[in-house]
């Protein structure tokens, strides 16, 4: 590190004036001054970084305990993608004395997994940029200079996650709250998909009611919200996370009652049997539409009427106006919507009729827009192809972050896992090979990871092992 400070006081400054002269005599603003400076402090950051890993390795080749255990191969160029730009180094390939596998340790003490091309800081900012806005802009945005990365390589590290949790790291409590309702409400978006069709993400979200945003403000809030979703083969699936949170957060025994609303779909009811104490209320943005489908046609009047008499759950009146309807609708067509409408209706009387039995207890639901703000921002609002994987990590990321949860956190345990994958391959191939055969030969070819030839950090490692 000290050589690069040295270089940078005696070239590095010189470059820097002579640049901010230029700038000042072309009568260049403070934001060309700043891209010039910015630019060289970021030369001087990658020749850092490139004399620390290099430094390391230095010291590593000339740690005689070190090389008790391993021999010296070679030296081999490598490059690592910064937010300052592209690193190059220079570091030093051992071998094991024991197994015969190859590792560049520096490598492997800096973090840096074998055939990783970028850093941990630029896999976050792209995974950022890329949940927000696209793919392509998240690769190019994701580094401070003229580098960019391909959209085809950010879906690579989006899609490179197992799982991602709906939220950080949580603690269960030991204390926890204590409330008479809670609330649930649903919906789903539709995604077009690449091979045709249609996939639907699902999001559910958890809250204790409806708060000001601050005592200025004419504008609410929900109180607490905590959100899951993604693309789920069954639905079962997402009640259980739901209700598992439930029981995490929440005094079980104190909770009177739990409204769980939204458009009536069967895989929303559904929840109503895994979660008792559940109560479901009809979004009314889906009600007013099948109002409307029934008697748009109408004069006003009818129309006031019909309105009214669901508002008030008055179930007779309601058929009455809906008898009324048909009798004045020509048209077979309108007839068959106006049924549709009525069907839909009392399919879901009870969600209907909650707003009366419960009065202010009940607050409604505003799913409609949180799916439209949390999925259909960024998957279905343009028009795209996507994959089943890609709507089911996209949707995850943005209900993890939204949740708040950091990206960096899931890049680390992402790369952990990765390198306890690989050292547990070491140990296995290292008691296999300590145990071979009488004949001394040990075959490694048909190791399945190697079959498939599928270039992750694994496949990397049993390549460079291979016939130890």
């Amino acid at each position: 590190m000290q050589t690069s400070i040295q270089q940078f006081l005696e070239v590095g400054t010189e470059n820097l004036q002579r640049q901010i002269r230029k700038d000042l005599q072309n009568g260049k603003d403070i934001g060309s001054l700043s891209i010039s400076v910015v630019k060289e402090l970021f030369v001087l950051g990658r020749n850092i970084l490139s004399e620390l890993i290099e430094d390391l390795d230095e010291e590593l080749r000339n740690d005689s305990d070190r090389l008790k255990e391993w021999t010296i191969v070679n030296k081999q160029p490598n490059s690592l993608i910064t937010r300052m730009g592209t690193a190059n180094y220079d570091r030093t390939c051992f071998k094991n004395k024991k197994n015969g596998a190859c590792s560049f340790l520096a490598d492997e003490l800096m973090g840096i997994l074998p055939h990783e091309r970028i850093a941990s800081d630029v896999e976050t900012a792209l995974i950022k940029e890329a949940a927000d806005t696209s793919y392509e802009k998240g690769g190019s945005v994701a580094i401070d200079t003229e580098d960019v990365i391909s959209k085809q390589a950010t879906m690579n590290h989006v899609r490179k996650f197992e799982s991602i949790p709906n939220t950080g790291e949580t603690k269960k409590l030991t204390d926890k709250k204590k409330r008479r309702m809670l609330y649930i409400e649903a919906d789903e978006d539709h995604v077009a998909l690449q091979s045709g069709g249609i996939v639907m993400p699902r999001l559910v979200y958890v809250h204790e009611g409806i708060e000001w945003e601050n005592f200025k403000s004419k504008r609410k809030k929900l109180k607490n919200v905590h959100r899951f979703g993604g693309v789920y083969a069954k639905s079962e699936d997402l009640w259980e996370e739901v209700l598992e949170y439930i029981y995490d957060n929440y005094d079980w025994d104190y909770i009177e009652k739990i409204y769980l609303a939204g458009d009536g779909a069967p895989w929303i009811k559904q929840g109503l049997g895994i979660i008792s104490k559940s109560k479901f209320v009809l979004d009314r943005f889906h009600l007013k539409k099948y109002l409307k489908k029934a008697s748009a046609h109408m004069d006003e009047m009818l129309q006031e009427r019909l309105k009214d008499a669901v508002w008030e759950a008055n179930r007779d009146e309601t058929k009455k106006l809906f008898s009324e309807i048909l009798k004045k609708t020509e048209e077979e067509t309108k007839k068959e919507s106006i049924k549709d409408a009525r069907k839909y209706i009392f399919n879901h009387w009870n969600g209907i009729k909650i707003y009366e039995e419960d009065g202010y207890d009940v607050i409604g639901c505003s799913a409609e827009g949180h799916v439209s703000h949390m999925f259909s921002a960024r998957l279905s609002s343009r028009p795209k192809g996507w994959s089943v994987d890609g709507v089911d990590k996209m949707a995850r990321l943005r209900i993890y972050r939204k949740n708040g949860g950091k990206i960096i956190d899931l890049v680390r345990k992402r790369r952990e896992k990765e390198w306890e994958e690989i050292k547990k391959v070491e140990v296995e191939l290292k008691k296999k090979i300590l145990n071979k055969t009488a004949t001394g030969y040990y075959n490694n070819t048909n190791i399945p990871v190697l079959q498939r030839g599928i270039k992750t950090p694994l496949y990397s490692l049993l390549k460079a092992i291979r016939g130890a």
